[in-house]
């Protein structure tokens, strides 16, 4: 949420009222659901969600390396508040509008995004483990289902300020792992497959972009200074000791807060038009990966305006960040070629010796897969490297028959 209309408002708002409520019990913030906003049963799902203590936390973590769930594992998701904490996120999921309600009168709260993006991880964790125990109780259907709520939520979080976009790729890959071992586990079934093609090619669609997310980021921060002036104050002064050049020294001084704070931002903008140019371009990845690292040495060294009032951490990672938005593009191009091979081995009882015709790309290397038949099933491999990981990606996935299920 960036503009203050009714609605910001009414979010905020409501939010206030759950912080305030925190204490006092969960049914009373239960009862301030808006419907039309993700965000407030998101939250609403952080108050239900039953603590785990350390031993059946490490138990959930057994069943996401591979475990079979046991009974501590299974009491805890049958227990009604862990129920109703994933039937609202889910539903929160399929709510288009999502508004965190993360301004403040007095400026931004820099943890706040932290402590959402933590909640967050444990809504995953719990609906990871819980699509995992469904698999291993045959349902796989209702298991790929909890996998796409996790791409899900990762689009309502990819624009919230640079620690969002992060934490979404990461979920992002979090349920691509969960599909690819469902996939690897369940019984070739031609309906649950066509199904899960429809949902992930119209209704998730690839990873977000970096989008607004670093626009949004420099928005908060130039918030956050505008309403401390006492913050920008000692910034200014630093930036003041950094610059030898007498008349440039004078012109600091003379802007007024606001006016200093537009002559950083110009420059930024400018920045992330060229990085935006970059990153929607069709040069291959690898000269993408140059000229955006390029990118941010130059800034870093023609504008010390702008470095010393918000850091370096809104330019030094533009190039790590698209890596690994081109990391989680190679796993759903890979989920979807791999779900054309199944459909394959659905129709004709064995695996395809080559790629399906027009299966999406390796975008590292802008060609097709590596594609190789193993004795378990198959693996799909990049073609080039992730530059800064030193990583060949490679997807495996494996074949199960119907007597093998059983």
């Amino acid at each position: 949420m960036r503009n203050m209309n009714n609605r910001g408002k009414k979010a905020i708002c409501s939010i206030c009222v759950i912080l305030a409520l925190w204490p006092i019990g969960i049914q009373a913030a239960v009862s301030s659901r808006e419907p039309d906003n993700a965000a407030l049963m998101y939250y609403q799902a952080f108050l239900l969600r039953p603590e785990l203590d350390d031993e059946t936390f490490l138990h959930y973590d057994s069943v996401l390396r591979g475990a079979q769930p046991n009974e501590k594992v299974r009491d805890y998701l049958n227990m009604r508040e862990t129920r109703e904490t994933l039937r609202i996120a889910e539903d929160a999921t399929k709510i288009t509008h999502c508004s965190w309600g993360m301004m403040h009168p007095q400026g931004i709260f820099n943890y706040t995004h932290i402590s959402i993006a933590t909640q967050l991880r444990q809504i995953v964790f719990l609906l990871d483990v819980d699509a995992r125990t469904l698999a291993f109780d045959g349902d796989y259907r209702a298991a790929l289902d909890r996998c796409l709520s996790i791409r899900r939520m990762v689009y309502h979080i990819a624009d919230e300020h640079d620690i969002g976009y992060s934490v979404s790729m990461l979920h992002h890959w979090k349920a691509f792992d969960s599909t690819q071992h469902i996939l690897s586990s369940m019984s070739v079934d031609r309906d649950t497959l066509t199904w899960l093609q429809g949902q992930i090619s119209s209704v998730q669609g690839p990873p977000p972009p970096l989008g607004r997310a670093f626009e949004i980021t420099l928005e908060d921060a130039i918030k956050h200074l505008s309403a401390h002036p006492e913050d920008l104050e000692i910034r200014r002064d630093g930036l003041l000791d950094n610059i030898e050049d007498e008349s440039v020294r004078q012109e600091i001084l003379s802007l007024a807060d606001d006016k200093l704070l537009e002559r950083a931002k110009e420059p930024y903008n400018k920045f992330l038009s060229s990085v935006n140019r970059v990153i929607g371009s069709d040069i291959p990845y690898q000269q993408k990966h140059l000229q955006l690292k390029q990118l941010e040495d130059e800034f870093g060294d023609d504008d010390p305006v702008f470095i010393i009032l918000f850091g370096y951490v809104l330019t030094n990672n533009v190039a790590r960040h698209n890596d690994i938005y081109v990391r989680n593009i190679a796993n759903y191009n890979a989920l979807r070629s791999a779900i054309e091979i199944y459909l394959v081995n659905a129709e004709t009882g064995q695996l395809p010796e080559t790629l399906p015709v027009h299966s999406p790309e390796d975008p590292f290397s802008s060609q097709d897969f590596e594609y190789e038949v193993t004795s378990q099933g198959f693996i799909l491999r990049c073609r080039e490297k992730e530059i800064d990981a030193d990583m060949l990606w490679e997807f495996e996935f494996k074949v199960q028959s119907n007597a093998e299920n059983n």
